[in-house]
């Protein structure tokens, strides 16, 4: 066990917080991009490391920070879209307000492609989804997303193939414009 993980585990505040400086950027981007438009990212990663804290004693003294954040993130993103499809049911879902001191129609047109990036990923399974974000957009490698989700390599493949194929025939049913929809794709990654 690292010096880090142990003060970590022990609660030291410097530690605490250097863990969520470290991870806080990560997180956020799983929540958005597991949880979709209908959830704030802020809340629900606050929840996450809420959770993560509680839960130290889980973490592996010598598995990978990462991927154990991760499976607290996926469980905490699957609650929080419960709630939701729950609120929006009952009308008291609302929609995300854009910061009024953002400027630029750039702006503004990369907001609207990440919104519809976030509607068509909600159109696959959960388990389909999990995999897009981490192997397409997080750019992690099939081994790598095996072991954050606990499954094997080949399942992993299964899923991304199956889930490009029905994003590639969600994408083809909703834009018929190639440059469109691969301006919607560089949004979601952050890419201008």
């Amino acid at each position: 066990m690292t010096d880090d993980l142990r003060d970590l585990k022990n609660g030291n505040h410097h530690a605490i917080e250097a863990f969520y400086r470290q991870y806080s950027a990560l997180v956020i981007n799983w929540v958005i991009r597991l949880g979709g438009p209908w959830l704030d990212p802020q809340d629900v990663a606050q929840d996450v490391f809420e959770k993560a804290l509680g839960r130290l004693s889980s973490l592996d003294d010598h598995g990978s920070a990462a991927a154990w954040l991760y499976g607290v993130t996926r469980r905490v993103v699957a609650n929080a879209r419960r709630r939701a499809a729950f609120r929006r049911f009952v009308g008291l879902g609302c929609y995300e307000i854009p910061d009024p001191e953002t400027d630029g129609d750039q702006l503004l047109n990369r907001l609207h492609q990440r919104r519809r990036m976030q509607l068509l990923l909600e159109q696959l399974t959960a388990l389909h989804r999990e995999v897009i974000v981490l192997v397409d957009l997080e750019e992690r490698t099939a081994p790598e997303v095996a072991k954050m989700l606990n499954i094997s390599v080949g399942t992993v493949y299964s899923r991304l193939h199956h889930g490009r194929k029905k994003l590639r025939a969600v994408l083809e049913a909703e834009i018929s414009d190639k440059a469109d929809a691969a301006a919607v794709a560089a949004a979601l990654r952050g890419t201008p």
